[in-house]
């Protein structure tokens, strides 16, 4: 798997990646934690990134992350254990490519959605 810094500071893990689509998770912790102890936006996105760039990535090319929408519906708290993503690739140009990511927890449950563009650079 990839070597990406920030992702390994914020412990976020990728199990599986293809060119069609990737898997990983974040371990609940209270450092991602908002005032409420809930898991922050911010980490929500952070995992999204991370798991729909490593499968755009997963072809061999370099993609940068261009821009993306996330709907939040359900908060992640400290019983919930784990926030797992699901991203799978909707287009692949000679460009860009577009990555439909979910985040759900153990019970199945979506927690959140989005749509990432990337911007390959280079490959």
């Amino acid at each position: 798997m990839e070597h990406h810094p920030f992702s390994d500071f914020m412990n976020i893990v990728v199990t599986a990646a293809d060119p069609h689509e990737a898997e990983g998770y974040l371990a609940f912790c209270p450092e991602l934690t908002d005032h409420l102890g809930h898991m922050t936006g911010g980490a929500y996105n952070a995992l999204a990134d991370a798991v729909g760039g490593a499968c755009a990535r997963a072809t061999g090319a370099l993609y940068v992350t261009q821009g993306c929408s996330l709907q939040y519906y359900v908060s992640t708290e400290e019983c919930d254990r784990v926030l797992y993503a699901r991203a799978k690739v909707r287009h692949r140009g000679s460009r860009s490519c577009i990555v439909a990511v979910e985040l759900y927890h153990d019970d199945g449950v979506i927690a959140c959605d989005g749509q990432f563009t990337y911007a390959k650079i280079s490959g």
